[in-house]
């Protein structure tokens, strides 16, 4: 067994897991930037459905609601990386990879959520057909469907990312 062999099957943060528990992130973890950053994540999901809303509407056609789809989504990587790394990756790591404290607020952010994301995934459903069936086309249709799925997928993340209390030092 080699270094590189050893050192990854008996070290707890290796790879992604690493990265999340890397201190230069630590700036990503103070209460103001994870609020900030949900705010802002969520207004892009928030932007990401009424995109599609608008063009099936009437207010838009042609390329427009795509380069504006497809801006919001390059928006969104970045934005949801900081909220990731502000709650240390607890939801996108391996179980392995968490203490019992992480295991337990990403449970307790899971629950806190889950009646909200059962509903907001029926709404997702709804909204794609009545979209989809009043002249807003299939694309349209689910567009605003994914975005609402997409958004109950996000609020366990939304939640610890907002009642996180700040690290100690």
């Amino acid at each position: 067994m080699n270094a590189a062999t050893r050192s990854r099957s008996t070290s707890r943060t290796t790879g992604l897991a690493a990265t999340f528990e890397d201190e230069r992130y630590t700036w990503t973890r103070r209460r103001t930037v994870r609020r900030a950053a949900v705010g802002v994540e969520a207004a892009v999901v928030g932007f990401l459905t009424g995109v599609p809303l608008v063009a099936a509407l009437g207010g838009a056609d042609g390329a427009a609601p795509v380069v504006c789809w497809v801006a919001a989504c390059l928006v969104f990587i970045p934005v949801h990386s900081v909220v990731n790394l502000g709650v240390r990756g607890v939801f996108d790591r391996r179980e392995t990879t968490l203490d019992e404290v992480q295991r337990a607020m990403r449970d307790a952010a899971t629950s806190a959520v889950n009646p909200l994301r059962v509903v907001l995934g029926l709404l997702a459903v709804v909204a794609a057909v009545l979209v989809a069936q009043h002249g807003g086309g299939t694309a349209s249709g689910l567009a605003v469907g994914f975005a609402l799925w997409f958004a109950s997928w996000l609020l366990s993340t939304w939640h610890l990312a907002w009642t996180l209390p700040d690290e100690e030092d």
